[in-house]
């Protein structure tokens, strides 16, 4: 009759003591519009993306959610491998999330860029035009561009990230 073996498995306090490690590392990355991001009258970039996203005077254009939906698993695989390739220490982990946070930013704008035309208000684009023409655009856009104006949303999607 076979016998039984018995294996002694080692080291599961260390193991312990690397789980309080990790879940001590609160890590988080917000991507978006903070406070600090302003239109030149004073309107917080952040209200007039919220507009976008959620609707307001004008049809929802949610660029944020579709985003995050799109690309949430790559951005949660790139920390895993940062934080794998690096090791587990605050600083790492920092690290990781901040790679991320730019790669989302970069993705967000891709977004924002890849919106497809049409559905504004014929004020909108007669708006648009004239601040074309005006030389109050940051950049030439095509009127019938939906989520890029005068390019200064665009150019405030940014993040931070805190350990």
């Amino acid at each position: 009759m076979p016998g039984i073996h018995v294996k002694k498995i080692t080291g599961g306090e260390k193991l312990q003591q690397k789980l309080r490690e990790i879940a001590a590392i609160k890590a988080q990355a917000k991507v978006g519009f903070f406070d600090r991001a302003t239109y030149p009258d004073g309107t917080s970039v952040a209200y007039v993306a919220y507009l976008n996203e959620y609707g307001g005077h004008n049809p929802r254009r949610p660029f944020m959610k579709h985003t995050a939906r799109k690309n949430i698993k790559k951005w949660v695989l790139g920390i895993k491998k940062n934080i794998k390739m690096a090791g587990m220490s605050r600083a790492n982990v920092k690290r990781a999330y901040e790679r991320a946070a730019v790669v989302a930013v970069g993705d967000v704008k891709k977004t924002i860029k890849a919106w497809p035309p049409g559905g504004n208000k014929e004020s909108t684009e007669k708006a648009k035009e004239r601040r074309a023409r005006s030389g109050k655009n940051l950049q030439a856009i095509n009127p019938e561009t939906v989520l890029i104006d005068t390019g200064q949303m665009i150019g405030a999607v940014s993040y931070e990230v805190k350990v």
